[in-house]
């Protein structure tokens, strides 16, 4: 669905009595306002990929009433879904609250509950902190952290279940369709090398700490 097909979505849920709000970086509202998060979770969210967007409420402890795909299906999809039967309303000016947020968008990983195993390679292999484990779970705790642009733990995953939702291809951005063939053997080698440099580190702390008791 491209920017004027969701406008024209937007303008038909208004045009119906909807109330609709429009949230230019939900990623980025999943780690700076539960709140807001909270209340979306009590209505309808419209959004890309479902397996991401539930990813990113479960972090939080919420579930979403319902989730509709707009990424894969039509305006007049989505409105079927919701059981809404208005016709689609083109308006004739663009929504003026439907604009881009300037600055830079927030990037980090989510992960999927019903597919996650346990394992720890995404946190065995994140060398910024993102990951950390509670009660034996693997959670993202510092998503603030992890370096723009690098889904490389998601590639580690052996159950895919680490989503990156701006990656541009799936199933690495929680979409349906495997649209990136992910090398086991280059991963292999990869996650060695992470462990090393962690390894590494660790000594290095536990040797400053050592110094610094002398």
């Amino acid at each position: 669905m491209n920017r004027k097909e969701l406008v024209t979505l937007i303008s038909t849920l208004k045009n119906g009595g909807q109330t609709v709000t429009v949230i230019p970086d939900l990623c980025k509202i999943s780690i700076s306002n539960t709140d807001q998060m909270a209340t979306m979770a009590s209505g309808a969210v419209v959004a890309c990929y479902p397996r991401a967007v539930r990813s990113m409420f479960d972090n939080l402890g919420l579930k979403p009433k319902e989730v509709f795909d707009i990424r894969n299906h039509t305006g007049e999809q989505v409105l079927h879904e919701m059981g809404i039967l208005h016709p689609l309303f083109a308006p004739e000016h663009p929504l003026s609250e439907f604009v881009p947020q300037e600055g830079e968008e927030a990037w980090h990983p989510v992960i999927d509950r019903e597919r996650c195993t346990g394992c720890g390679k995404c946190y065995d292999f994140c060398l910024f902190g993102v990951y950390a484990r509670i009660d034996g779970e693997v959670r993202v705790t510092q998503p603030q952290k992890c370096k723009n642009n690098c889904p490389a733990c998601a590639r580690l995953c052996p159950s895919q279940a680490v989503i990156f939702p701006k990656y541009e291809k799936s199933p690495i951005n929680g979409g349906v369709h495997h649209e990136e063939k992910i090398d086991e053997t280059d991963n292999k080698a990869l996650y060695n090398t992470a462990l090393k440099h962690k390894l590494a580190a660790r000594r290095a702390k536990v040797s400053l700490l050592k110094n610094h008791h002398i």
